[in-house]
């Protein structure tokens, strides 16, 4: 189809213009990212505790979320958490969580932490919710562990006995101010050497080329399997795990994954 010459001049000129904005969301993007990851706080380092922490977003930004809180007992509090959705908002969610988590007192119980950060969320009115499992290890190995709609962590002990799960559900932060499902904390005596694996539903999701999901129980079966080696190898074993069960189909969610060993020292 043949254009008038001035009409052509709008087309390209539009054109550079849709170019120039998609360059700039992209470099828009990338800045979140690297901010993103400079907010997300490095493991904090505690000598009854070894750490490995696996963090893939799927796009630039994420909507996962882990954070380390310390109190003066050396009692370290770990938060391993997902909002809903992909993407800028998400990633905004988790930023809102980490500021949320910094405000709260380090001395208050699991459950009592999880229902401030969740009436601060439900306060701010966004829509969104984020899933989310909060823990506390003191140095004697004490656990204290309140899920929020989230996947239940889980420990591996040393001495060969069954996996762990924790029960306890809880809703979503973000959504109901009443706790329709109440939040409750649940405690579990670890002994040297035992693991624990936090981690967000893309581990259980993530489908091979027949459209199945990977799942719980084979998630427990790769880490019984696996159980002997140190955190960081037991981390990369799942990761190669997962890309071997998943057939070359790519995982469609940020993914996050952290494995701790409680030493005893």
């Amino acid at each position: 189809m043949y254009l008038p010459r001035e009409e052509r001049f709008n087309v390209d000129a539009m054109q550079q213009v849709q170019t120039n904005s998609e360059e700039y969301i992209r470099l828009e993007l990338q800045t979140a990212a690297v901010f993103q990851r400079a907010v997300l706080a490095e493991p904090v380092v505690v000598p009854y505790l070894k750490s490995s922490v696996s963090y893939y977003p799927y796009g630039e930004v994420s909507g996962d979320v882990y954070h380390f809180l310390l109190n003066r007992e050396r009692e370290l509090a770990v938060f391993v958490g997902d909002a809903t959705g992909h993407g800028v908002a998400a990633a905004l969610m988790t930023m809102m969580v980490i500021i949320g988590l910094d405000g709260i007192r380090r001395d208050l119980s699991t459950d009592e932490s999880i229902r401030r950060l969740n009436r601060l969320l439900v306060g701010r009115k966004t829509g969104m919710s984020v899933t989310g499992v909060f823990f506390r290890i003191t140095p004697k190995g004490k656990l204290f562990v309140t899920h929020a709609g989230h996947p239940p962590l889980l420990v591996l002990p040393a001495d060969g006995t069954a996996l762990v799960q924790f029960e306890q559900g809880g809703c979503p932060l973000g959504i109901f101010d009443d706790e329709p499902v109440p939040y409750l904390e649940e405690h579990y005596q670890l002994q040297p050497g035992d693991k624990l694996i936090a981690y967000t539903d893309a581990v259980l999701e993530w489908e091979n080329d027949s459209g199945e999901p990977f799942g719980t129980d084979r998630m427990a079966q790769m880490l019984v399997e696996h159980r002997q080696y140190d955190v960081d190898e037991l981390n990369q074993r799942c990761l190669g795990k997962l890309l071997e069960y998943s057939q070359g189909v790519s995982c469609e969610d940020d993914l996050t994954l952290l494995v701790f060993e409680y030493t005893g020292k």
